[in-house]
């Protein structure tokens, strides 16, 4: 059961793809495909850095996804399942895009903290942290307040350049995982597809 709910889960984000370029029903569409462009991009350099190599001495690509363990946006932003569905763990009640909208900002403000607590800045960092910001003051100018979340303390910069640089690739490729989670959510959400 949980193998195919894991198999479910890997199959639905390796064919995310971001939010349709004729959507036009959610406002913040653009700043959410900005910021899967964004990180994209950083993700596609393959470590190689106008001014230097961030990714040197290891392959960024080999490493695992460092996911944010204590929200729910990949599970309350899940579209309601259809008759089609063929997973049992599938979600099968009410989408709440209040709920999901919520955690994307969570999502968020936890990644925005820690890209502005990274030392040294890097300069490569800034169109992902003007995107993140972007969407922030989107989906709070239209969806409601900021997120609210307090977040547990995290020990993610050990002070190490070669750490960190590790964790900043771990956290990098989790934080593009969500972003297709959120311009998927989004494109749902834009949709109306969860008012049926």
């Amino acid at each position: 059961m949980k193998i195919c709910a894991v198999f479910c889960v890997v199959v639905a984000l390796a064919m995310g793809s971001p939010v349709p370029l004729n959507t036009q029903q959610c406002p913040c569409t653009s700043a959410a495909r900005s910021l899967l462009s964004s990180l994209s991009h950083i993700m596609e350099k393959e470590g190689k850095m106008k001014h230097q190599d961030l990714f040197a001495g290891f392959n960024c690509t080999d490493l695992e996804a460092r996911m944010i363990p204590h929200t729910q946006t990949a599970s309350v932003c899940q579209p309601i399942a259809t008759d089609n569905t063929s997973c049992s763990d599938r979600r099968d009640s009410s989408f709440s895009a209040t709920e999901c909208l919520r955690n994307i900002r969570g999502d968020l403000h936890y990644y925005d903290l820690l890209l502005n607590s990274y030392e040294p800045s890097v300069s490569n960092l800034s169109p992902v942290m003007t995107a993140t910001k972007d969407l922030m003051h989107c989906l709070k100018a239209n969806g409601g307040g900021a997120a609210e979340a307090e977040f547990p303390e995290w020990d993610v910069w050990s002070r190490s350049s070669f750490d960190d640089r590790l964790s900043l690739c771990k956290m990098l490729k989790g934080f593009h995982v969500r972003a297709i989670t959120m311009n998927r959510a989004l494109a749902y959400i834009a949709s109306g597809d969860h008012r049926k």
